[in-house]
């Protein structure tokens, strides 16, 4: 079967365009993935504790429980690897530094802490497993608010239902 001009002309182009749109996205839109330029802590090491305030939130019906009491504390990746090696007052300082930094963010976490919690029965967070599919949210919620990279971990200082 013999193509002519028109016909490779026709395939041609479409093709042409679905090549440019695909590099373009890898290239432009998708960006380099780039590694954190501060580690994980080490062994023993943690980094910036920024506690908040226990809540009370409403659950969903569908469980013995109606309230969750709640305290949250997020672990955040802090800019500089000097801060692991932080000890006594100087440790204490920076951290209370930093930790002012994300004061206009408090109001949005306290939101994502309300609303994950929240659409949750209390025999969801009567087991191990539901726990930690909450503190799974919770991760991900504070990622989606304060950055992905910055936020290490969600740790429950609190966790009562009643």
């Amino acid at each position: 079967m013999k193509l002519g001009k028109k016909s490779i002309l026709l395939l041609g182009i479409p093709l042409g365009l679905g090549v440019a749109a695909g590099l373009v996205y890898f290239f432009v839109l998708a960006g380099p993935s780039t590694p954190p330029v501060t580690p994980d802590p080490a062994e023993g090491q943690h980094g910036v504790m920024v506690a908040l305030d226990d809540k009370v939130v409403n659950l969903m019906t569908g469980g013995d429980f109606r309230y969750a009491k709640v305290g949250v504390t997020v672990e955040l990746r802090p800019e500089k690897a000097d801060f692991y090696k932080l000890v006594g007052e100087a440790r204490v300082t920076a951290e209370k530094e930093i930790v002012k930094e994300y004061d206009a963010a408090l109001p949005l976490m306290y939101d994502a802490v309300g609303r994950t919690i929240g659409a949750k029965t209390s025999s969801e967070l009567g087991t191990p497993g539901g726990r930690q599919a909450l503190k799974t949210e919770l991760t991900t919620a504070m990622g989606e608010i304060l950055g992905a990279q910055d936020v290490l971990n969600v740790y429950f200082t609190d966790l009562v239902m009643q």
